[in-house]
């Protein structure tokens, strides 16, 4: 079977340092260029810059904001402001159906409702139509939505994870010279996708140590024998874990790298009520927190995401195990933001290849909410 998109992992510079270059036949990495980087970086140092000038773990004038953020009472003309979530996504799900929008707005002239979306890119589409104001879905859809113009950015972020999505190995496989060689199933130009080609790159591998095969039907491909490794959501091969037939060999603990669940906002909205914008912010904050403070709050969530989904409870606490959750981007989030997006550049995925960093992100509501 033939190899798809050589598109492999290679160390550009002894700094660690990453570049991509596109091309078949050729051994690239999904890390970012030279000009993405600087984006990165470049936003990740302006924002250093601003804590640094700050100075102190908490100003007068952080807490001044945050404060007023907390007592911010909107009573201009009613507005409803809807939300969009697809059935795998938290913690703004929960901050409706448990009730702390309402409770936190409570004074306010608004109103709330929740859209419940298939995938990230009808979630795109309905932003296009202005049919929505904050959802949270995966980063690849979000960028892709925001490459075609569809009136967002990521203001935030629910949560990332390391383990979402593994190397899964027969278990026969039990380093990176057993891998060599062998059929790896993933779905092309996916987050999988992506993540696999980082997880290689830790294992000193490249894509063309390897014979990938592009599907989307991994689970089945591994059971029958068809592949001896597969990157696909790891709730997906739970039995055949549990069963000892397979086995992770790698995730993004090895490769310092994970899958974001980007947290977005309409423009133009966030624009006309940056106030509001920030609140909504803390509100899925405090999910976090409150998710937090003891595995029995983290099992009614995933208790109230099962009965919201028709999903097993099972999934999400298999799915989200290894989670991050909170509301504010860090800098392996800002690291990895930019290898996925020249991923995408590299793969054809993006409607504008000539995004930035600058056109994904907006990290000024994180500001005022007093989270950076």
């Amino acid at each position: 079977m033939k190899k798809v998109l050589s598109i492999g992992l290679s160390i550009c510079m002894a700094a660690a340092l990453f570049g991509c270059s596109s091309g078949a036949g050729r051994d690239t990495a999904p890390q970012t260029t030279a000009s993405a980087e600087a984006d990165t970086t470049k936003a990740a140092g302006e924002e250093a810059e601003n804590a640094e000038s700050a100075s102190g773990d908490t100003t007068a004038a952080e807490t001044k904001a945050e404060a007023s953020i907390d007592d911010y009472v909107y009573d201009g003309d009613p507005i409803e402001i809807h939300l969009g979530d697809i059935n795998s996504q938290f913690p703004l799900n929960l901050a409706y159906n448990l009730g702390y929008l309402q409770e936190e707005f409570e004074g306010s002239n608004v109103t709330f409702t929740m859209d419940y979306f298939q995938n990230g890119p009808a979630i795109s589409e309905a932003f296009a139509s202005g049919d929505l104001d904050f959802a949270e879905f995966g980063e690849q859809a979000a960028i892709a939505g925001i490459s075609a113009d569809y009136g967002y950015k990521i203001i935030g972020r629910n949560c990332d994870t390391e383990t979402m999505y593994p190397l899964v190995v027969n278990k026969d496989i039990t380093d990176a010279e057993g891998l060599k060689g062998a059929k790896v199933a993933v779905s092309v130009g996916t987050s999988a996708h992506y993540l696999l080609l980082t997880y290689l790159h830790s294992l000193g591998l490249s894509e063309d140590d390897i014979e990938l095969v592009n599907t989307n039907d991994t689970v089945t491909l591994l059971a029958s024998g068809e592949v001896q490794g597969a990157a696909d959501q790891l709730a997906k091969f739970s039995s055949m874990i549990d069963a000892g037939d397979v086995h992770v060999l790698a995730d993004g603990a090895v490769s310092e790298t994970c899958q974001i669940s980007a947290f977005v906002g309409r423009t133009e909205f966030c624009e006309k009520y940056p106030e509001i914008t920030a609140k909504v912010l803390k509100v899925v904050q405090r999910v976090d927190d409150w998710m937090a403070e003891s595995e029995d709050n983290q099992k009614k969530a995933f208790t109230t995401l099962a009965e919201i989904t028709q999903r097993e409870e099972t999934w999400f606490s298999t799915m989200y195990s290894g989670s991050n959750f909170g509301i504010d981007l860090t800098e392996q989030d800002l690291r990895v933001l930019g290898e996925v997006l020249e991923f995408m550049k590299s793969n054809d995925l993006l409607s504008n290849p000539d995004i930035t960093m600058d056109d994904i992100l907006e990290l000024k509501y994180l500001e005022m909410a007093g989270y950076r």
